[in-house]
């Protein structure tokens, strides 16, 4: 049925469609599907419109035992973001590394990029502070949480050192880290978010919920409420709850291509940030159908309405 329309209709001819037989069936509206595209390695991408909505995800931080939850990678979303008529490449960043006590090596993550003639490019996220255990192994300029495009939590220290500070974050990017206290008592600040800075103490902070944008996708983090998200905070070791959505909870890592910051955790290692991602969702550019039995005025007047598939 779908190349049933002759050349030559035209809208003042449409009457002539009615007596054409009666067709029993289901009155099904044609679907035409958003084309969405993701990427969670390295590619080039090619338009199929002029523009689309683009996220792009840096890869989250990493936690450490005993310390401050890591930072999310930094989110940026674009809406009806302009497409250039030739091939992007994109680029995604690796999440950080989490790990155990002293030696610490725990690290940041690394930015994403989606390299069109209007870029848009992210930062990793911040890795969480470090709480020196034993004391004598005290190592103070890992104390802080680092900054990023979310900044990591900052750990706890015993009560002869100084409380320490979150990481910062860049704006449109995501969001500080929480700060830390002195020991014996205190505890460790959680990594930030998308949308909210990490506690001190606390959950980390939330990230962006991207199923209103994807909406069918499965990509970040399932959370409680039954949406996805990414780039959310990683619950430090010591304050309380959970990563924030999207994030890493107590020793989790990030989930791949979310960019969430890995959890801290007392008992074992802490959580390694999830890697980011690009995704790309054109409207109406996707997969169509057309199911169900079509009477040729019906067919016809989705033709000329624009909403029968190609």
């Amino acid at each position: 049925m779908r190349n049933f329309l002759t050349a030559g209709f035209n809208e003042s001819g449409q009457n002539n469609l009615d007596n054409q037989g009666g067709v029993v069936g289901p009155e099904n509206d044609p679907v035409i599907n958003d084309l969405i595209t993701i990427f969670t390695s390295p590619g080039t991408f090619n338009p199929t419109l002029t523009e689309a909505t683009v996220l792009v995800i840096g890869g989250g931080g990493g936690a450490a035992n005993r310390g401050g939850g890591a930072g999310a990678g930094g989110a940026r979303l674009g809406v009806n973001h302009p497409l250039p008529g030739s091939p992007v490449p994109v680029s995604i960043g690796a999440g950080g590394a989490g790990d155990g006590p002293f030696p610490w090596s725990n690290g940041s993550g690394s930015g994403s990029s989606f390299g069109a003639a209007s870029p848009i490019s992210t930062t990793g996220g911040g890795r969480g502070g470090n709480r020196p255990y034993p004391p004598a192994q005290n190592d103070g300029p890992r104390k802080n949480g680092t900054p990023g495009g979310s900044g990591g939590g900052g750990a706890r220290q015993f009560s002869s050192s100084p409380g320490t500070s979150g990481g910062s974050g860049i704006g449109g990017e995501g969001n500080p880290g929480g700060n830390g206290t002195v020991d014996w008592g205190g505890y460790s600040g959680s990594g930030g978010g998308y949308s909210a800075s990490g506690g001190g103490p606390g959950p980390g902070g939330d990230g962006l919920n991207v199923t209103p944008y994807f909406p069918g996708q499965t990509f970040g983090k399932l959370e409680p409420d039954g949406n996805y998200w990414v780039a959310g905070g990683g619950v430090s070791s010591t304050g309380g709850g959970a990563g924030g959505n999207g994030g890493g909870d107590i020793g989790e890592a990030g989930v791949p291509g979310s960019g969430g910051g890995g959890g801290s955790s007392y008992g074992s290692d802490g959580g390694a940030g999830g890697p980011g991602g690009v995704y790309i969702n054109e409207p109406q550019a996707g997969p169509s159908r057309s199911s169900g039995l079509w009477t040729l005025k019906a067919q016809y007047t989705a033709k000329i309405n624009g909403n029968w598939p190609g």
